[in-house]
């Protein structure tokens, strides 16, 4: 039974999917699990597994959907008999994890910036990285563990989920709009878009993308011209000022001023 759960947590891992892992670590008196029981809860209420069942079980519950999406861990010790247990004085401990998807970056694009950008980012280790094209047989290695995947036309990608930082680094105008249509259309959104190009492209992909219904708050997120202003036009070099706006954004350090339009 606890191996299946934690199968299972690893694949809501794999999925994107919320959930808590709540595990029985340690008990004292009478309880009626032994320590190493497993439980999940998911975001929409359903669990898998059991810590006890009970009043035990439904507080655990509801700390677990507490905790839910902030990627915190929690220890608590709880007094069986004040849960209405008649376990004889009995404690149980137990310890969450909230099981947050890993992020990663996506990139959009295997051109120039696009490689040097999935390099850097998979040299430094920022970020597990994929990379995708739209152009025919423009498949390969960039280094050992990325490779670009062939998708003709970008026209069936797939979903990314909101862990995921999407850098749109694409060879044309058209296939910018096609990549942020697609993705802006996700449900849910990526956590972080940012695509290559002038205010003026910036300017003229939002008007598009608002009159085809993509909701506002969403194409106003977009960061276009994306990249901290470094200085620098070499390809290495705006690889560089992506990846450290991507950086900022994932820990929280991105300036205000700084977050949707662009530098």
């Amino acid at each position: 039974m606890e191996g299946r759960i934690l199968a299972r947590a690893a694949e809501a891992l794999e999925r994107g999917e919320r959930a808590v892992l709540v595990t029985l670590v340690a008990v004292e008196g009478p309880a009626p699990r032994n320590p190493g029981a497993r439980m999940l809860v998911f975001a929409d209420g359903r669990t898998e597994g059991t810590v006890g069942g009970g009043t035990l079980e439904a507080g655990a519950v509801g700390r677990a959907r507490e905790l839910l999406g902030t990627g915190r861990t929690l220890l608590e010790t709880l007094d069986l008999t004040d849960r209405g247990l008649k376990c004889g004085g009995g404690k149980a401990t137990l310890f969450y994890e909230d099981l947050f998807p890993e992020a990663e970056l996506v990139v959009l694009g295997a051109g120039h910036v696009g490689r040097a950008l999935a390099r850097l980012a998979h040299e430094v280790g920022a970020f597990p990285v994929r990379v995708y094209d739209g152009r025919e047989g423009c498949g390969g290695e960039i280094v050992p563990g990325v490779e670009v995947v062939s998708i003709p036309g970008y026209r069936e990608l797939p979903t990314f989920g909101e862990r995921t930082y999407v850098a749109i680094c694409t060879d044309s105008h058209a296939a910018d709009l096609e990549v942020a249509r697609t993705v802006l259309r996700q449900e849910p959104p990526p956590a972080y878009v940012g695509m290559l190009g002038s205010r003026r492209k910036s300017a003229e992909i939002r008007e598009k993308l608002l009159s085809e219904g993509i909701p506002p708050e969403r194409v106003e997120a977009i960061r276009c011209p994306v990249g901290l202003p470094l200085g620098g036009r070499s390809p290495g070099l705006v690889a560089l000022s992506i990846l450290a706006e991507v950086v900022a954004f994932h820990h929280g350090r991105l300036p205000a001023d700084r977050r949707g339009e662009g530098p």
